[in-house]
């Protein structure tokens, strides 16, 4: 987008949210010279505004703009939100397993004894394997 597209991303942004008082120069000037806005297209502009329209319910922030530019380019499997029940999402399994139940820790995790010292250790999770796929 051009700084003048940007502009008119912004005032379209601010007939969203009329109630809310923003600094309006301060944000065209540090939006129209953001590189990540100027590389966007107009096109993907326009199907980002019904999406800030419904996550957000006072005018957006630059990072939550990029939030929703970058999570128009991800494929909708990717959208949804599963947290694995082993790692709890970040991807690595550090052995501990908890019966949710009792709230019980059933298994401290993984350690590993090496010269008479005992070491924890964390393994890539089996979920890994189902986002590489």
């Amino acid at each position: 987008m051009t700084p003048a597209q940007i502009e008119g991303f912004i005032d379209r942004i601010c007939g969203l949210y009329p109630a809310t008082t923003i600094a309006l120069k301060k944000v065209k000037d540090a939006w129209t010279a953001d590189d990540f806005l100027l590389y966007q297209s107009v096109e993907d502009a326009r199907k980002i505004v019904p999406q800030i329209m419904d996550h957000y319910e006072k005018f957006p922030t630059l990072k939550q703009v990029h939030y929703e530019f970058r999570l128009l380019r991800k494929p909708a499997v990717e959208r949804t939100v599963v947290v694995c029940e082993i790692c709890d999402g970040n991807g690595w399994d550090n052995g501990k397993r908890w019966n949710f139940n009792t709230k019980e820790l059933i298994c401290e995790g993984f350690t590993k004894t090496v010269m008479e010292r005992t070491y924890t250790y964390v393994v890539p999770c089996k979920c890994r394997e189902f986002a590489s796929a």
